[in-house]
C-alpha cells in the first residue's frame, strides 16, 4: 500500500485592504512612520508641494521600489492617481457625496466620503477613500473660491 501525503499551504501573502483607511495584513498603515508593519519591502516617503492655496503633504508608499499607494492632505480639489499619472476633479454634491471627473468629462463617478470606491484608469485599477473634503463656500453664490481641505488614500491594485 502506497500512501502519499501532499500538503498545500494557502496563499499567505499579506493583503492590502482599504476600509476607511489603508490596512496591510490587518494592521492600519501609519503614514508618518516611514515603514509598514510586516512589510519588509515597503517604504513610505514624505513630500510637500507648495501650491497657490497652501502646502500639500504627500506620503507615498513604495513596495519593492514600485509606487503602490499614497495618502494626501491637499488644498486642491483634485485626486491624483498613479504617481501623478491621472487626476480627477472633486466637486461637492452635498450630504457627504462628491462627484469625481476628469477635465474631458470622460470619467464621472459619484463617491461617498469615508467609503472606499474603485476607479479604473485605462489598464490601471485604484481603490480610493476620501477621508475628508471641506469646501468652505459650497452652496454659496460667491465666485472667489477658497482653499479646500481634501484628505484621501489611494491603493493601486496588482
Amino acid at each position: 500500500m502506497l500512501i502519499c501525503c501532499v500538503a498545500c499551504t494557502p496563499d499567505v501573502e499579506p493583503q492590502w485592504h482599504m476600509s476607511s483607511r489603508l490596512n496591510y495584513d490587518g494592521q492600519p498603515v501609519n503614514w508618518k512612520s516611514g515603514s509598514v508593519i510586516g512589510c519588509q519591502h515597503c517604504k513610505i516617503q514624505e513630500g510637500r508641494i507648495v501650491e497657490p492655496d497652501g502646502i500639500s503633504i504627500i506620503y507615498t508608499l513604495y513596495q519593492r521600489g514600485q509606487w503602490r499607494a499614497e495618502y494626501r492632505e491637499s488644498h486642491q480639489a483634485r485626486i491624483v492617481l498613479g504617481n501623478n499619472a491621472h487626476a480627477l476633479l472633486v466637486k461637492n454634491k452635498g450630504s457627504g457625496t462628491v462627484l469625481l471627473e476628469n477635465k474631458h468629462k470622460q470619467i464621472s463617478e459619484l463617491a461617498k466620503i469615508g467609503t472606499p470606491f474603485i476607479l479604473n484608469m485605462g489598464e490601471e485599477r485604484f481603490t480610493v477613500v476620501i477621508s475628508q473634503f471641506d469646501e468652505p463656500r459650497f452652496g454659496t453664490e460667491l465666485s472667489d473660491p477658497l482653499p479646500v481641505k481634501l484628505n484621501y488614500s489611494v491603493l493601486k491594485s496588482q
